[in-house]
């Protein structure tokens, strides 16, 4: 396994005029915000995630979901990022799961340790 470290998340464009209710899955299991349902965020924000997870060596895929009050949460995009690189910092842009969204996000994170 290596440790990746989600530094932040930038909001380019979020998918609702009123700013996004965010929060991110791995695995099916909800992984941020830990103490909240979501994190509103709009356009420019750049959210500090200082979350360090284990992940697999390869692909990996971390999604991005839009908490709704009345319906069910929509899952925005993924974030697919390789982790057997060279240990440093990177950032990945978000894939979007529906093509008739405007939500642009991007992931900023470092591979921590690589074994």
């Amino acid at each position: 396994m290596q440790k990746i470290r989600i530094n932040s998340i930038q909001c380019v464009t979020p998918d609702e005029i009123d700013k996004d209710e965010i929060f991110l899955k791995k695995n099916g299991r909800k992984i941020w915000p830990k103490d909240q349902k979501y994190h509103k965020i709009d356009s420019s924000d750049i959210v500090n995630i200082n979350l360090i997870l284990a992940v697999s060596e390869g692909w990996n895929e971390i999604e991005v979901w839009d908490y709704d009050f009345l319906s069910l949460n929509d899952k925005l995009g993924i974030f697919k990022f390789k982790a057997d690189s060279i240990s440093g910092k990177y950032s990945t842009s978000m894939l979007l799961h529906d093509k008739k969204s405007m939500a642009n996000y991007i992931m900023y994170w470092e591979i921590i340790e690589k074994k």
